[in-house]
């Protein structure tokens, strides 16, 4: 199927008549970002990846799970319960389509959070395979093409006219294309850009990383102080990585009444592992640092059938000491 350009219009017109939300990559503050747009012209289609994730869509950096007062006799809590609207996410990245997997896997596996499940239901993600990179995508180091399909409900590839070639996905996929059938076309066989291609950051080697982080002498190894020497901890990689779902529960509010709030959270924070008892298991920084690292390459695959890291390269660019993380993954490969 084709999605000619000049036909997105009537594509977000018949999304945002059902109450849905059209989201794509468009301008702000002079950079591209994830964002609700209303028409055509809000959107940008020149752009490698844009600057934050749509984690946001099914993780919201804040919200209310629950309401309370306090009275009397007692305290009355009550749930929240959601409905959300669909959201439609068109021009993903495939490295961001495929953290959806990893987001699900981190709500679902010991507890299924309902905040997080009832927004993946409504969720549509059209992915643009990539046509062009810069120095900081290492998407093929960690096993993701550029024209990943994984995590998409439709793929598209751009044509030299423009235009999109689409192809569904999963059955959300194929249901969306009927949904919208007055927008998308039969293809009559266009020409499509070349993919890019993501040269793999010399000598990583994951199986390499893998079994080195499972050696725990390894644990208290002095190169991750050598390492992660400039972390500042200030948060940046974790909020702007896809993949990264910590939070933290909250009451706040008055003397009488008021909510609990799910607030994103960072592993690197200093009091994110600080103990009622004044404790502090990560008291210095490396720690913090090793157990994100940790939890990417080695926690994470080994618990669940998802990637802990996607190859965005965005904690590469937020990163205001610029610690490389694959020049962490490079050192370790050769080290084991």
């Amino acid at each position: 199927m084709i999605l000619k350009r000049k036909n997105i219009d009537k594509l977000i017109n018949g999304v945002r008549k059902n109450n849905g939300v059209f989201i794509a990559p468009a301008m702000n503050a002079r950079q591209v970002v994830y964002r609700p747009v209303e028409n055509l012209a809000d959107m940008e289609f020149d752009y490698i990846i844009p600057r934050n994730s749509f984690k946001e869509v099914v993780f919201p950096q804040t919200e209310k799970v629950a309401t309370f007062t306090l009275g009397r006799g007692g305290a009355d809590m009550q749930d929240i319960v959601i409905d959300p609207s669909e959201v439609v996410v068109f021009g993903a990245r495939p490295c961001d389509a495929l953290s959806v997997g990893a987001l699900r896997s981190g709500f679902t596996w010991d507890f299924v959070d309902e905040f997080f499940t009832k927004r993946e239901e409504k969720l549509i993600v059209i992915t643009v395979a990539c046509t062009k990179a810069d120095a900081e995508c290492f998407c093929t180091s960690v096993g993701v093409k550029p024209d990943d399909s994984a995590g998409s409900d439709l793929l598209m590839r751009e044509t030299e006219s423009g235009d999109f070639s689409t192809e569904a996905v999963t059955e959300r996929g194929k249901k969306f294309l009927v949904t919208h059938k007055d927008v998308f076309e039969k293809s009559s066989g266009a020409d499509l850009l070349d993919i890019v291609e993501v040269e793999e950051v010399e000598g990583v080697d994951l199986a390499k990383i893998a079994d080195w982080l499972k050696d725990k002498e390894n644990f208290s190894n002095p190169l991750w102080a050598k390492m992660a020497a400039k972390c500042v901890g200030c948060g940046s990689c974790t909020f702007a990585c896809p993949t990264c779902h910590c939070f933290d529960i909250t009451d706040e509010g008055g003397f009488n009444e008021g909510e609990r709030r799910k607030n994103w959270d960072a592993c690197q924070f200093d009091h994110f592992t600080l103990h009622a008892s004044g404790h502090n298991p990560r008291d210095t920084q490396y720690k913090r640092w090793r157990n994100r690292f940790m939890c990417k390459f080695n926690i994470y695959p080994g618990k669940f059938k998802a990637k802990g890291c996607v190859g965005c390269g965005r904690c590469i660019r937020v990163c205001g000491v610029r610690l490389d993380i694959t020049e962490v993954m490079a050192e370790i490969s050769e080290t084991t």
